[in-house]
């Protein structure tokens, strides 16, 4: 399983060292560094990583005010946050960061063995599992987050410029993104059947090749398949030949 992370931290040898670190840990995958806190807030909620490394007194060394302000911010906007690393001066703030339940607190420059540790200890977290392999969506427009669970998505349906996404229960939600760039973003399991339409194969109940349509469960709408798209197709329904009791 990959982890993605992102660092939030100005300076650049704390930066460097956390990266040289992670380099011995090959399912860890750095999705975005940010200099600052503002940047680095949008950066989460647009990339939903697993494990932040957040320097807590960026910004903040005369105001009074920690980074742990970030960690609160996000409360509005997601039910499940990543986990924090806290990275700091000295001491000071640790008291603070046990009561915002932080995965540790490191002191600077970073221990390498130190890190080593921590990441041990992400690894056994509960919340190390399920949320990283892009379950989740965040279609970010204008300040507007809209967090989409790809386990409740049928299929996706391109619309010029725009992509609909066609949920279980019926409702829609609308990305400003071309569906080729969905494509590359998606689990392996959302096949490509028609230059407008992506499927989620876990949905699929009926392949006719007569009509060139897959039938959705939840759904009364048939998603059609093009021929250059056939290939495709034909692996689905293979794939699922294989696991399937076939009565001719």
């Amino acid at each position: 399983m990959e982890h993605s992370y992102v660092i939030i931290d100005s300076n650049p040898e704390t930066v460097y060292a956390i990266q040289l670190a992670m380099e011995n840990f090959n399912n860890f995958i750095c999705i975005g560094i940010s200099s600052g806190e503002q940047e680095g807030l949008d950066m989460i909620l647009e990339r939903n990583p697993s494990l932040v490394f957040l320097n807590i007194e960026l910004e903040h060394h005369n105001s009074g005010i920690t980074g742990y302000y970030l960690m609160d911010a996000l409360q509005k906007y997601m039910d499940v946050q990543p986990q924090f690393v806290a990275l700091a001066s000295s001491a000071q703030y640790a008291i603070e960061g046990i009561r915002h339940s932080v995965l540790d607190y490191i002191i600077t420059p970073i221990d390498k063995n130190v890190l080593r540790r921590t990441l041990f200890r992400f690894r056994k977290s509960e919340f190390s599992a399920p949320a990283d392999i892009n379950d989740t969506l965040c279609l970010k427009s204008y300040g507007d987050y809209k967090f989409v669970n790809t386990n409740e998505v049928l299929f996706l349906k391109a619309d010029n410029n725009t992509t609909d996404f066609v949920r279980v229960n019926g409702t829609t939600v609308s990305a400003f993104k071309t569906l080729k760039f969905f494509q590359e973003s998606l689990p392996e399991h959302f096949i490509r059947v028609h230059n407008s339409y992506i499927v989620n194969s876990h949905y699929i109940s009926r392949i006719h090749f007569g009509k060139s349509q897959c039938t959705m469960e939840h759904s009364d709408f048939a998603v059609p398949f093009s021929k250059s798209y056939k290939e495709n197709v034909e692996a689905i329904r293979d794939n699922f030949y294989k696991r399937s009791l076939v009565i001719a």
